[in-house]
């Protein structure tokens, strides 16, 4: 009795289905990037983490470049030390991520903020950037 030797195929109709698949997911994300660095008019910073504004180092109208300190959070920072937890008050700098020009600040030094709700400053960012 002869044996047959049977193999696996890998079926030539699904590496198209991938390809596509991979050119669909590239187009979405440039159109979402083309859409963020373009069209985007202003962007709203937000408080990075639960505190209070200690200080606003900006005012409207006032030009920003990348990684200029925009305002100080007073947050309180927990961490086990000898199985016990401590906390400590410590200034944070948050800094700009995008070079532009600051519309507005909504915040007031004193203001007590939770991080990604609280409208810090409104920021118009340079068109072809990301914000």
């Amino acid at each position: 009795m002869s044996e047959k030797k049977q193999s696996m195929t890998v079926f030539r109709s699904d590496r198209h289905e991938d390809v596509a698949a991979m050119i669909f997911a590239g187009l979405v994300v440039l159109f979402v990037l083309g859409y963020m660095a373009f069209i985007v008019p202003e962007v709203h910073v937000t408080a990075a983490m639960d505190g209070k504004v200690a200080s606003i180092l900006v005012q409207s109208g006032t030009e920003v470049k990348k990684g200029d300190t925009i305002y100080t959070l007073e947050v309180v920072e927990k961490k086990w030390v000898n199985n016990v937890m401590q906390e400590n008050t410590v200034i944070k700098d948050i800094t700009v991520k995008a070079d532009g020009k600051v519309l507005d600040v909504p915040a007031k030094v004193g203001d007590k903020v939770k991080k990604s709700k609280n409208t810090i400053i409104v920021l118009n960012h340079v068109k072809g950037t990301l914000p």
